[in-house]
């Protein structure tokens, strides 16, 4: 689209976008804590064996799994960048706004305010996105412009609090600005990037994508590297009291135990794990450097849960956990295992000295990758038992049926 045309598009459609509130990063001279001892566990964590456990529904409770490509979307392209503007414009009406206030903090109570209410708001919509989308009333295409269109909302949010956080000096009020970085609706997206460059080009990774009831997981694996989010906004309550520092050790202390309970192989002290609160919440971010990548959880300190975790990886260096292989019409197909929606590696032999052009990989009907001969990719392991096909152009076929431990 030329940028004329995508600028008139634009404009005409900024109007019917969301506009709202902020969230704003914690200050950088914030304590950064190391790893203590073991608490309790939960039963949405995935135990993996010498690497990052991962934070996972349970079988029973998912709802929709599937391999799904980012379609061209030009209304869906366009509004990342018209509420990008619409951010913009209001972050400027704001400080013009603050520069000719004679009560600066009536002026940031307020909009502080119409902020923690915009937030909420994104909550609600995101929730009931996940809802729809795992119940099978909203199909794909929609849930990636609605993804598109919370995550830039949020990311301008943050933007504003920022801005306005730098312009106070009661810590009061630069704690309740910073609370907002903890919200669930204004928490990063790792995918919010490829979603984009899909509905503008169509040129994006196949995505694997599961959802529960008020949860989604998205997955790909890249020249690469194996990208997993998982979002389980049931393990996120905010009407709930802090179960943290109700005892003898301090909030960071039990938040930093609880991690290191949770996700011990990648919360060593030799990764050098690093805690972060915001503000005054009951929300603690965790980061962990390792051997095999990194990772980012979010733990609510009032279900003492994760409900927001990132990790990126080699997806080399994940271990194999099972090997299997079938061979028919001189195609043999070969896959490496990993975990439930970890990385998992097909591998496409041609046999007898054949050689076959457009050889189509399927999981379950669903077509994943196209190769002009034999080769191997990475894609992701879905949850359960599941078939994979390799297919000809001139109609030779193997399949397996992959029954994982």
């Amino acid at each position: 689209m030329s940028r004329p045309s995508r600028l008139l598009l634009i404009l005409c459609v900024s109007a019917l976008l969301v506009a709202g509130g902020t969230a704003v990063t914690a200050s950088a001279d914030e304590p950064l804590w190391e790893a203590g001892q073991v608490t309790n566990s939960t039963t949405h964590i995935i135990d993996v064996s010498n690497s990052s456990n991962y934070l996972s529904l349970d079988e029973s409770e998912i709802k929709q799994q599937q391999y799904e490509s980012v379609s061209l979307d030009v209304a869906g392209a366009v509004q990342g960048d018209a509420l990008r503007l619409q951010g913009e414009h209001r972050k400027r009406g704001l400080q013009q706004q603050l520069s000719n206030t004679e009560d600066e903090r009536a002026f940031h109570d307020r909009l502080l305010t119409e902020l923690e209410q915009s937030a909420l708001a994104l909550e609600t919509q995101e929730r009931q996105l996940y809802r729809q989308y795992g119940n099978g009333d909203i199909r794909e295409t929609q849930l990636f412009r609605e993804l598109v269109r919370l995550g830039v909302a949020g990311e301008q949010y943050r933007n504003i609090a920022d801005v306005m956080q730098q312009a106070i000096d009661t810590d009061s009020l630069s704690s309740r600005y910073s609370n907002f970085n903890g919200e669930p609706s204004l928490l990063q997206s790792a995918f919010l990037s490829q979603i984009e460059t899909g509905l503008s080009t169509a040129d994006a990774t196949q995505m694997y994508v599961q959802a529960g009831n008020e949860s989604l997981i998205l997955a790909s694996v890249e020249d690469g590297t194996f990208l997993r989010e998982a979002t389980l906004l049931g393990e996120y309550d905010r009407d709930a009291s802090e179960q943290f520092g109700i005892g003898d050790a301090s909030e960071a202390r039990d938040a930093l135990e609880r991690a290191q309970n949770l996700y011990p192989w990648s919360m060593k002290d030799t990764f050098n794990p690093q805690l972060r609160g915001f503000g005054n919440s009951a929300t603690y971010r965790v980061t962990s450097s390792h051997t095999h990548g990194t990772l980012q959880t979010y733990i609510d300190g009032r279900t003492t849960n994760p409900y927001h975790e990132i990790h990126e990886k080699n997806a080399f260096s994940v271990p194999v956990t099972d090997f299997t292989q079938a061979t028919n019409d001189g195609i043999r197909i070969d896959i490496q295992l990993t975990n439930p929606t970890g990385p998992m590696l097909i591998e496409v032999i041609e046999t007898d000295d054949l050689i076959y052009n457009n050889i189509t990989v399927s999981v379950e009907d669903t077509p994943i990758r196209t190769m002009s001969s034999g080769g191997d990719f990475y894609t992701v392991q879905p949850v359960g038992s599941f078939e994979i096909t390799a297919e000809t152009d001139t109609g030779q076929e193997v399949s397996i049926a992959v029954f994982p431990d």
